[in-house]
């Protein structure tokens, strides 16, 4: 997810996201690779601009935890994990949270 502008933004905080991109409707947006280290950095950001984005799904290769706690977090509708081993711990790290759960590289096509 890439936030891109063709004139430099003023006023705007740190790590946050310019009112003409949050608008009043939430953009939709999926997370490829959550869990690394990029991933990661674009979690921070959609949790400090909760109202301007709706989570549909994260994915991860192997990091069921912090993939499982990254969905909660950002009340995301599936979370996916690469490695089809996983499936089970994740389904379980996310029971009663309402986020679907699938693995293996079909899911994430």
């Amino acid at each position: 997810m890439a936030v891109v502008s063709t004139t430099p933004a003023r006023n705007v905080a740190p790590n946050r996201v310019p009112s003409s991109v949050s608008g009043t409707n939430p953009r939709s947006v999926s997370i490829l690779g959550s869990t690394g280290s990029i991933g990661c950095n674009t979690v921070d950001l959609l949790l400090r601009n909760r109202d301007a984005f709706e989570v549909v799904a994260l994915t991860g290769n192997r990091n069921v935890k912090l993939l499982a706690e990254q969905a909660v977090q950002l009340n995301a509708k599936l979370a996916v994990v690469a490695d089809e081993r996983l499936y089970g711990e994740l389904k379980e790290l996310l029971s009663g949270s309402g986020v679907e759960v699938a693995a293996g590289d079909q899911a994430v096509a």
